[in-house]
């Protein structure tokens, strides 16, 4: 048996409040996952403006080609980058024939701005549809990927094929190519 009798559990149970021990333990896990979160939040909001602008110049591609076949006249889609603003402007123009147009207004405009880190090829294309579908003038893609010594990795491409197919690619940069997510 113990000298003094039985220890009482009254002393071992606190009565109120906390100790400093126990605020610091709580307040350095707070800004460690404050930390781990601002670090993968950067990242996703990276990612997001890449396939932003990826999914805005598909769809305003998408559009032109559909609104070319519904309305019989060619229409096109002008993507113009300038790299020394960090802007993307994207504009769709009707024509004023359904082939061979020597006049294109404006239909619709949009300017993007682009972060840093991101860079976009070429700077400037026209994709002309017919109203079949296809394509009236020459094939080709849009990249959008991570400015060299960038730390950025995701990257997109929208690929235009002669039979105006629109294939759009999102995936990972590894120093030398886009590779996708997953395969469509």
């Amino acid at each position: 048996m113990i000298k003094g009798g039985e220890p009482k559990l009254t002393q071992f149970v606190k009565e109120n409040g906390l100790n400093i021990l126990e605020v610091l333990i709580v307040a350095g896990m707070i800004s460690m996952l404050i930390v781990i979160a601002g670090s993968m939040g950067t990242r996703f909001f990276v990612n997001r403006k890449v396939d932003n602008i990826t999914r805005t110049i598909s769809s305003t591609l998408q559009i032109a080609k559909l609104k070319s076949a519904r309305h019989g006249v060619e229409y096109q889609a002008v993507v113009s980058y300038d790299n020394s603003n960090k802007s993307l402007t994207i504009a769709m123009q009707i024509g004023d024939s359904n082939r061979g147009s020597e006049r294109y207004t404006t239909e619709t405009s949009q300017t993007l701005n682009v972060s840093n880190g991101i860079s976009i090829t070429p700077s400037n294309k026209i994709i002309n549809f017919n109203p079949n579908g296809t394509l009236g003038g020459s094939s080709g893609s849009i990249s959008i990927r991570p400015s060299d010594g960038s730390k950025i990795t995701r990257c997109g491409r929208i690929v235009v094929t002669p039979f105006g197919r629109i294939r759009v690619i999102v995936g990972n940069w590894d120093g030398t190519a886009c590779k996708p997510i997953r395969e469509p």
